[in-house]
């Protein structure tokens, strides 16, 4: 059990110091992963007691080091400031993201919002824009992902052109039947695990019921239990409106026109034919990730375990 241990608390601080961040004994912990990734960690669930216990050890010492309760790779250490500032930054950030979705709950159609990325992790910088992992009502998507993209553009809050910072970054949306993410690799893994829901937590509750595909890649992946702080609170007020704008809106019988206008403009878009881009767009999902950063961050991971 402790070398396979000690090689997988390694590559879990190798793969986060891909991304400039180190990491704490309860986060390996609950970010461990297996360097094979189709073998589990050990015989017995792993613990945080057996974390701290093995790091105590000083049998990584010569590959990774300990400064104020962080981890990372040796000669890394610089970071741990960085990560500090940066927790600080992305805290305040979210807290406007969480008004945001307060906002937004009531347009129609919008059934979960989450905070994915950089500021999901409270790695951020004070550039950032907020990454939005967004679910819509089935059949609805075209017309949800018009309101709620109109909506942002008309208070300022969209991201588009140079206008970055401090704005919604809308790249990924499915559906309420469609909850289960299509690409299950290390950095999908990481990247779901880590979702901060802002709307809606007892969809994101079947959102991680139906994603426990991460296990294969996060043998430590247990389903939360507890809101997170940035979660907005239910309100009646808000659920009546949107009812009330949804049965206004589902007269109109705009979405087959907007899918038709729609996917002809994402087809003309340069960025649809980048090699290696993930762009998806049905009915059921609307994904545009031009240059996805997990292909990117797995071969600089291969390259630094490998040293």
């Amino acid at each position: 059990m402790s070398y396979r241990l000690g090689k997988n608390i390694v590559a879990t601080v190798t793969y986060y110091d891909v991304m400039d961040f180190p990491v704490t004994a309860f986060e390996i912990w609950k970010h461990l992963i297996t360097q094979d990734f189709d073998q589990v960690v050990c015989d017995r669930p792993c613990t945080l007691g057996d974390i701290v216990s093995f790091l105590a050890t000083g049998e990584l010492s010569g590959k990774i080091v300990e400064k104020n309760g962080f981890y990372t790779l040796v000669s890394r250490e610089y970071l741990i400031a960085k990560r500090i500032q940066a927790e600080k930054v992305s805290v305040l950030k979210l807290k406007r993201m969480r008004r945001l979705a307060g906002m937004l709950g009531f347009l129609p159609y919008l059934r979960m919002l989450g905070a994915t990325g950089s500021l999901a992790m409270k790695n951020g910088t004070r550039e950032s824009d907020w990454d939005m992992f967004v679910v819509l009502r089935s059949g609805k998507i075209w017309i949800g992902r018009t309101i709620l993209t109109g909506f942002l553009h008309c208070i300022g809050k969209r991201r588009h052109g140079k206008k970055i910072q401090d704005r919604a970054c809308l790249n990924y949306f499915v559906t309420d039947d469609n909850l289960e993410i299509g690409t299950k690799d290390l950095f999908s893994a990481h990247e779901y695990r880590f979702l901060i829901p802002l709307l809606n937590v007892s969809l994101f509750r079947t959102f991680e019921l139906k994603n426990r595909w991460i296990l294969e890649y996060r043998p430590n992946f247990i389903l939360t239990s507890i809101p997170h702080l940035f979660t907005v609170k239910e309100s009646v007020w808000r659920n009546g409106v949107q009812k009330r704008l949804e049965s206004l809106f589902d007269v109109l019988h705009f979405e087959k026109w907007l899918a038709s206008w729609q996917k002809e403009k994402i087809r003309r878009n340069p960025k649809t034919l980048i090699e290696g881009s993930l762009i998806e767009a049905d009915d059921q999902a609307l994904i545009f990730l031009p240059n996805p950063r997990g292909p990117q961050v797995f071969e600089k991971y291969k390259e630094r375990l490998s040293v």
